[in-house]
């Protein structure tokens, strides 16, 4: 890993620029200056940039909340969510495998809404669970009931939102994909589909043709989802620390075996 002091000592190394959102280009509440400014950066030089989020939502709120929040449209290529690719194969890989009848692990109506679910709260009558983003205050021991229910009728579980945890003004919140993980150490079947998982990263590649891995950069602060998701494709990976992170780096006990696991290429303070 080598340390880098300034975005731009990379900028023409690379042609494809795969950027996190929440904790990189903003905190879902405003902008990040310098961030702002690496995007327009990008622009001068005709770089092709792709906006990465793990939100359980379809990619339009997402580019709704980065216009909201003053990141323009002319700023990225592309933008794409775990929500969306969720969305674009739950036909293919739920529907048509296992049936449509959604056992909710507390989903909200918005989500219920957005996927068009089919909702049964028996899990005997279901056909395989969901989760998306989790209410604050939440913890494991809260979604025991639903993933013993999963277990024992042997039900897959989808999750939108692969993400453990979100930092909501400095405070740490758990997401679905602590619980996603949880049901899978148990035993269970679970479909992810955002980072570090394949399917958003070859949609990418499709999206954009991206012919040759050494011409991708990823950029974030999550050692679990965003750089190890680089990890996984060959692509090289600039890791943020000031992130998600920022709490560990005061321990070593508990930064290096993640940095051991999941290498970045390039490490940068914000």
């Amino acid at each position: 890993m080598k340390n880098i002091s300034s975005f731009k000592d990379l900028v023409d190394k690379y042609d494809y620029f795969l950027f996190d959102q929440w904790g990189v280009l903003h905190n879902g509440k405003k902008k990040f200056k310098k961030a702002e400014e690496c995007l327009n950066l990008l622009k001068e030089r005709n770089k092709q940039v792709v906006l990465i989020s793990n939100s359980s939502l379809p990619s339009k709120f997402s580019i709704s909340n980065l216009n909201r929040i003053g990141i323009s449209e002319s700023l990225y290529s592309y933008c794409i969510t775990s929500g969306q690719i969720a969305l674009d194969n739950i036909k293919k890989d739920i529907y048509k495998k296992f049936g449509n009848k959604c056992f909710p692990l507390r989903l909200s109506k918005e989500k219920i809404k957005y996927f068009n679910l089919h909702i049964e709260k028996n899990a005997s009558k279901a056909n395989f669970g969901m989760i998306a983003d989790i209410e604050e205050g939440l913890s494991v021991l809260d979604f025991a009931g639903f993933l013993d229910n999963l277990m024992k009728n042997n039900l897959p579980l989808l999750c939108s939102n692969p993400d453990y945890l979100v930092d909501h003004d400095n405070k740490l919140s758990m997401c679905g994909g602590t619980i996603a993980q949880l049901y899978e150490d148990m035993g269970g079947k679970v479909f992810r589909y955002g980072k570090p998982y394949e399917p958003i990263y070859f949609n990418i590649e499709k999206k954009m043709k991206i012919k040759d891995k050494k011409k991708v950069l990823v950029i974030g602060d999550s050692l679990w989802h965003d750089i190890c998701g680089g990890l996984n494709m060959d692509y090289d990976r600039l890791w943020i620390k000031k992130g998600i992170h920022k709490a560990q780096l005061k321990n070593n006990d508990e930064i290096m075996p993640l940095l051991d696991k999941y290498p970045p290429t390039f490490a940068q303070n914000e």
